[in-house]
């Protein structure tokens, strides 16, 4: 009997840190990730053009956020539409034209929007939850199909293909590694596009797809 409380009990506490790694799951990755709010000019390139785009896609306007680092990459976590977070990394905002960065944020906004955000963002808590064996069943789920057509969408949302484009060139050009390169996370930089098993889409492919549009 005493075992059986035993079991019992250990499968409840399983539970509730499952259910609180999906449901802080948002905060979780902002942390890993290093987001903070944007400050003075930051925040007023993101808003007004996250704003312009939300209202062409019919979107709830997300979070803001910026990652102090020298590396180029962007990321779109969180919950859901209503929940979710736009981060930039402060290296990509500076070397990206108005066009790009208009480019980069309908990626991401294409990433709530069709849900790819929210399931990365489980798997995100996954992995870290998991430890090793977390990161390995992860890694058996990515589909990098879903961030080229996270890019097609965007260019499809701005019309204007060579603004994406730009923007994965600029961080196929950066020769800064990420910082915060936490597993649990990879998944869900903006520059990275895998499938199970780690198999990569490489940026060049990527705007391959793109000039074809």
């Amino acid at each position: 009997m005493t075992v059986v409380v035993v079991v019992a009990a250990a499968g409840a506490a399983l539970a509730l840190v499952a259910a609180f790694g999906v449901l802080a799951s948002g905060w979780i990755v902002g942390r890993l990730a290093g987001a903070r709010p944007p400050e003075g000019v930051e925040s007023e390139r993101l808003e007004v053009c996250v704003e312009a785009l939300c209202l062409a896609a019919g979107l709830p306007v997300p979070r803001l956020a910026v990652i102090d680092d020298e590396a180029a990459s962007a990321l779109a976590y969180g919950r859901g539409p209503r929940t979710a977070t736009v981060a930039v990394t402060t290296g990509l905002l500076r070397s990206l034209s108005p066009v790009e960065l208009e480019g980069t944020l309908a990626h991401l906004l294409a990433r709530v929007a069709d849900g790819t955000a929210r399931r990365d963002t489980r798997l995100a808590s996954a992995a870290l939850l998991g430890g090793p064996p977390g990161t390995a069943w992860v890694s058996r789920r990515l589909d990098g199909s879903r961030v080229v057509a996270a890019d097609v969408a965007a260019a499809r949302l701005t019309r204007f293909p060579p603004g994406i484009s730009g923007a994965l060139g600029h961080m196929g050009e950066a020769a800064a590694p990420l910082r915060r390169r936490s597993p649990a996370i990879r998944h869900l930089w903006m520059h990275e596009a895998r499938g199970p098993g780690g198999e990569r889409i490489g940026l060049e492919d990527r705007v391959t797809v793109l000039g074809e549009l």
